[in-house]
């Protein structure tokens, strides 16, 4: 697709986000899926922290900016770190499993990607906008789950656990 948009560069903005998180439990949200993964691999990998891109996009219409941008938040962040970040503000109870990607190979029909997007021409592009690096940005979605979920009187929620018994073993990586 990037081939063909290139025809219209002067036109066009292309806005390539990666793994779109979201401060609610919607199910197409990145910490969504996570947590409700029995195992999940340890990768750091590019995000777009959806609450603070999707404004700035607005910006970049007005300004008329073309181009591709690879639109994601500064810095990579691995599962992990995600699930840790959740454990500590959302889900002080909440335990997870770490899995090799081989181990996640054998299982899945297709492979997943793992990526770090260079997003500076991005920020480059914006130079005015402060576009938080993607930790503090997790953790700021973090604690407005919390506050949202708390405000909707679904705090604390819980996920349904599985037994650890029933569960392969994995060590953390």
């Amino acid at each position: 697709m990037d081939e063909l948009l290139k025809t219209y560069s002067d036109h066009v903005c292309v806005l390539r986000l990666r793994m779109p998180i979201s401060d609610d439990l919607a199910p197409r949200s990145f910490i969504t899926k996570i947590v409700n993964y029995e195992r999940v691999i340890n990768v750091p990998n590019s995000m777009t922290v959806l609450s603070e891109l999707l404004p700035i996009s607005l910006t970049m219409a007005e300004r008329r900016l073309t181009g591709t941008f690879n639109f994601c938040n500064p810095g990579a962040i691995s599962h992990n770190e995600c699930l840790d970040l959740y454990t500590e503000v959302v889900d002080p109870e909440f335990y997870y499993v770490n899995f090799s990607v081989e181990e996640q190979n054998k299982l899945l029909v297709g492979l997943r990607s793992n990526n770090e997007l260079d997003e500076s021409a991005l920020v480059q592009a914006l130079p005015d906008i402060k576009i938080d690096d993607i930790h503090t940005a997790v953790r700021k979605v973090m604690e407005r789950m919390k506050a949202n979920m708390i405000a909707a009187g679904e705090y604390p929620h819980k996920l349904p656990k599985k037994d650890p018994a029933k569960r392969p073993l994995a060590a953390k990586l």
